[in-house]
């Protein structure tokens, strides 16, 4: 129990995955934020992004698309934070790919200006 700050995150985003591929979603959504909100609490900045990351799919799968895109773009910002410029850059990729015909000026504009930092 004295450690649980450790792992609470973890066990958020594994309970999140769990409800997810057993078609819970509402208690996916909830846990998916749980998870975001311990990791960024407990300033684990690798798992907030993961976390983030994993959320931004699982709401593109059930098709809301606009909270996907806000989940990718924490994602890549946390990403950015931790160093991790190969994967900022995939993250970049694919979401340009997959929202492309979105018109969301200040995510596109987010990203774009962490994607140019990267180089």
């Amino acid at each position: 129990e004295s450690s649980q700050w450790n792992y609470q995150n973890k066990f958020y985003l594994l309970e999140a995955e769990d409800q997810y591929s057993n078609n819970d979603i509402e208690n996916a959504k909830s846990s998916y934020t749980k998870a975001i909100l311990s990791a960024r609490e407990h300033k684990f900045i690798n798992e907030e992004a993961l976390a983030c990351e994993l959320a931004g799919y699982f709401y593109l799968s059930i098709d809301d698309k606009s909270t996907a895109v806000d989940y990718f773009t924490q994602a890549h910002e946390k990403y950015h934070e931790w160093g991790a410029f190969s994967k900022t850059s995939k993250l970049y990729e694919f979401v340009q790919s997959e929202f492309r015909f979105m018109h969301r000026e200040s995510t596109q504009n987010s990203l774009q200006i962490n994607a140019q930092n990267d180089l």
